[in-house]
C-alpha cells in the first residue's frame, strides 16, 4: 500500500491505494518518463506524488497531464502542503473539504474525478464531481493526456480513444 506520513489533519486529502494498484493505473502514463521514480503518494484525487532518485519530488497531475518537480525533497514537500494555497494547487484541497462536506466521500479503491475531464471542456465544480475507481481515472487521464498534448491550446477535441491497455 502506497502510505505516507502526514499531519493527521491532511490525510483525508489523501487515499492508500495498494501497490499494485498504483502499478496498474500508471500503465497509461508509461509515455511520460516514470522510469526511476518510486510512488510515495496518492492524492484524494488520485495525483500521483514520486520520489526520484536524487530524493526530488515529482507531481504527476491528473489535470495538466504533466509530470513536474515540484520540492527538492520530501520534508520541503511535507512543508509546503502547511501553505493553504500550495494544499489547494497540488491537492485540490478546497474540493475536497467541500466534496466531504456534501457526503461524497471516496470508497476504498476510488478517488473523486470529475464527470467530463476539464482537459475535455469539463467544469472543475463541486457539482461536476464524482468518486470513481482510482485505477480507471488515473489510467484513462493518462490516455487521454497523451492522445491531446500536442495540441494547441484551446483546440477543439471532437474524439478521443481509451482503451483497457
Amino acid at each position: 500500500m502506497i502510505r505516507a506520513e502526514w499531519p493527521h489533519d491532511y490525510q483525508f486529502l489523501f487515499i492508500e491505494p495498494p501497490a499494485n494498484e498504483v502499478a496498474e493505473a500508471l500503465d497509461g502514463w508509461k509515455w511520460i518518463g516514470l522510469d526511476g521514480l518510486e510512488p510515495a503518494a496518492v492524492s484524494a484525487f488520485g495525483d500521483i506524488f514520486f520520489r526520484a532518485g536524487d530524493g526530488s519530488v515529482r507531481h504527476l497531475d491528473m489535470l495538466d497531464g504533466k509530470l513536474t518537480r515540484i520540492a527538492g525533497h520530501w520534508a520541503e514537500f511535507q512543508a509546503d502542503l502547511q501553505n493553504e494555497a500550495r494544499r489547494d494547487e497540488l491537492l485540490l484541497a478546497g474540493l475536497v473539504v467541500a466534496a466531504r462536506k456534501n457526503r461524497l466521500i471516496p470508497a476504498a479503491g476510488q478517488c473523486y474525478d470529475f464527470k467530463k475531464p476539464p482537459v475535455l471542456g469539463g467544469e472543475m465544480s463541486l457539482r461536476e464531481m464524482e468518486t470513481t475507481f482510482f485505477v480507471v481515472k488515473v489510467h484513462i487521464a493518462g490516455q487521454i493526456h497523451r492522445q491531446v498534448k500536442d495540441l494547441p491550446q484551446g483546440a477543439k477535441i471532437n474524439k478521443v480513444t481509451i482503451s483497457d491497455r
